[in-house]
């Protein structure tokens, strides 16, 4: 089996062990919970790759946040828990969202992800997995690639076992992934509904 199917699989296996032990848990588990029990039970695999200690990514190096990001439901969730109460926050992602309106994915690279608040994210510790998996190992590569198809090296067994976890959390109901902005919009105007909000929220590509 190739390294990078490997590793997919890996991460694809401990996301759905953690989930299958929210549920065993306790039915109803609700979905920030059950995301943030996927992304404690990832953590130290992404941290522990032969890479780990290249990593160029530090406090104030933004870069990668300025790239359209697809969230699964329960990390919409887990989203929009933290960004209420936080009006700002709020203020920040209506705006991004009406901005983003009508624009295509690829040109939306190069706009600031909304939760990125003086180049540091406001929301870090329920960031969600493409954020969490995504290790670059030159930061001046990152700032480059905003405006060239170069793209920076990163850390491949990171990368691959993040997005195992990312499709084991994609697989749930509702399924499929849709763009951050208006997934986590959809879902605070839907308390009392936020499955039939994500359904609504913009699609990202591949889902």
């Amino acid at each position: 089996m190739p390294t990078n199917q490997a590793e997919f699989y890996r991460g694809l296996e401990r996301a759905k062990e953690a989930l299958n032990a929210r549920q065993q848990l306790a039915r109803g588990e609700p979905p920030a919970a059950r995301a943030k029990a996927v992304h404690d039970a990832i953590q130290p695999l992404l941290t522990d790759t032969p890479d780990a200690r290249r990593l160029a990514c530090r406090r104030g190096c933004s870069h990668c946040c300025h790239y359209p990001v697809g969230v699964s439901f329960i990390e919409s969730v887990r989203l929009a828990e933290a960004v209420r109460g936080r009006p700002e926050l709020q203020r920040r992602l209506q705006d991004a969202g009406d901005a983003a309106s009508g624009v295509s994915w690829d040109d939306l690279v190069g706009t600031a992800c909304p939760l990125l608040v003086d180049d540091s994210c406001a929301v870090h510790d329920e960031r969600p997995m493409p954020c969490r998996a995504l290790g670059s190992l030159d930061a001046s590569a990152c700032a480059e690639a905003l405006t060239s198809e170069n793209a920076p090296p990163r850390d491949e067994t990171a990368w691959w076992r993040g997005l195992g976890a990312a499709h084991a959390m994609a697989d749930g109901q509702p399924s499929g992934v849709r763009e951050l902005r208006a997934a986590v919009l959809a879902i605070l105007a839907r308390p009392d509904s936020p499955q039939d909000g994500f359904r609504q929220a913009r699609v990202a590509p591949g889902s």
